[in-house]
């Protein structure tokens, strides 16, 4: 399935109620539909499986072709979670907020391939993370838009339909009219940053599902499972290991234990899963610390003092010696080469 040559796939219930919208903006959605590989009867089922690439430009034709530009945007913003299909009712049959973000971060390869979606700390606050890393895929405003506008949705679904995220970032450049986003999203919008994001406060994890329910969970879960084989799969099994890291690193780094309980594994199965998939620990917690240290690096008002201690180093110098090794450099000149270029490292 992941596969770089093989075709990224997206569950149909992604696409459910385009149609509805296409005509409710006074589009042609047989001329659309018709501009990509992607057929009406194919959304018949939520189980069926799309070409990701189609999917997006399915979003990118309609936007074109009813000349909304943020088609995407609203079609996300009115998206109810459960018409996502099976993770969907995983996030909303969940107990908490938290439980239902780690659900979905477990079972994403399930409903899309070759994406990323995973949470970042970022001292008292989260970064709920999510991009296509297929490169063939380059068509990818309207899907960014309307993704971050469902994932809104099941913040919202348990904090109230008046909660708002305390920052929006999308990758794809800046919009003519980019006033819309702000009122949908109801919080500041920016763009061209590394990935797209959802900056949202710790204490919002807490929340309580209110249709959780367990019964539910154990019948969708068995699907999400039978689908994404993530223990069979080395690079989704790395990308999860790797995000619990970099969300539980902070002044103290994470046990090899401690993450593993939240695999519900004992340190001895967790270990038997690296094994089997040929990977280190040590190996995940530098790519993680590496990855980190790349954000925080780009806020030039954070000290790197306090960016090391934010990584679990006890002295600025330990924390150089190990940038120097991953970038070529130290993290005071890295700093300065990127005021004055662009920040693709930015969340």
């Amino acid at each position: 399935m992941n596969n770089i040559n093989a075709t990224s796939k997206v569950l149909a219930s992604a696409a459910s109620g385009i149609v509805p919208l296409i005509i409710n903006n006074q589009g042609d959605a047989d001329a659309i539909f018709g501009r990509t590989g992607i057929h009406f009867k194919d959304l018949d089922n939520p189980t069926n499986e799309l070409d990701l690439g189609e999917f997006c430009r399915l979003f990118s034709e309609a936007a074109n072709q009813t000349g909304n530009d943020n088609f995407g945007l609203h079609f996300g913003s009115d998206f109810e979670p459960r018409r996502l299909g099976a993770i969907g009712y995983a996030a909303i049959s969940s107990p908490t907020l938290a439980a239902a973000l780690r659900n979905m971060e477990t079972y994403f390869p399930a409903h899309q391939e070759q994406s990323s979606f995973g949470l970042i700390r970022d001292s008292d606050m989260l970064w709920l993370s999510y991009q296509i890393n297929d490169p063939r895929i380059d068509s990818r405003r309207q899907d960014a838009e309307l993704s971050m506008g469902m994932f809104l949705n099941i913040f919202r679904h348990a904090l109230g339909s008046n909660w708002s995220p305390l920052e929006i970032r999308f990758e794809h450049n800046r919009p003519t009219n980019p006033k819309e986003h702000e009122r949908i999203f109801g919080a500041p919008v920016l763009f061209g940053r590394r990935t797209n994001a959802l900056a949202f406060r710790r204490s919002d994890l807490d929340a309580r599902m209110p249709d959780a329910d367990p019964y539910l969970f154990s019948i969708v879960e068995a699907f999400l499972q039978s689908r994404c084989q993530l223990h069979a799969n080395p690079e989704n099994f790395a990308a999860t290991v790797r995000n619990q890291i970099k969300l539980n690193l902070s002044t103290t780094v994470p046990t090899i234990a401690e993450i593993a309980h939240l695999f519900d594994l004992s340190d001895t199965e967790f270990q038997q899963e690296l094994n089997t998939h040929r990977l280190s620990f040590k190996v995940l917690l530098r790519a993680a610390r590496e990855e980190l240290s790349l954000h925080y690096i780009d806020d030039h008002d954070l000290p790197l003092t306090e960016v090391a201690i934010l990584l679990g180093y006890s002295e600025l110098s330990a924390f150089s010696r190990a940038f120097r090794n991953w970038t070529g450099m130290s993290p005071q000149r890295y700093r300065r080469t990127r005021r004055h270029s662009p920040q693709p490292h930015t969340i």
